[in-house]
């Protein structure tokens, strides 16, 4: 109805300031995939296990511990 004064037009630049800092406009990025990971691990998983001997084993335990963490993420 009234032309904008200087204080409507510095309401909008600010609202605007505010919308493009507080509130983003881009879509987040789905989840990375993490299957090669967990390939490659359960390809060492299999290599310490089938090898044997305690040291190989307790390695194997760790892998797999590694496995079951990144598969929760």
């Amino acid at each position: 109805m009234y032309p904008d004064n200087y204080s409507d037009k510095l309401g909008k630049v600010f609202t605007n300031m505010i919308d493009e800092i507080v509130r983003p406009n881009h879509v987040p990025s789905k989840a990375p995939d993490h299957s090669i990971l967990i390939d490659e691990l359960e390809l060492l998983h299999e290599a310490h296990i089938t090898v044997g001997g305690q040291q190989n084993r307790f390695n194997a335990a760790v892998i797999r511990s590694a496995i079951n963490v990144i598969r929760a993420l």
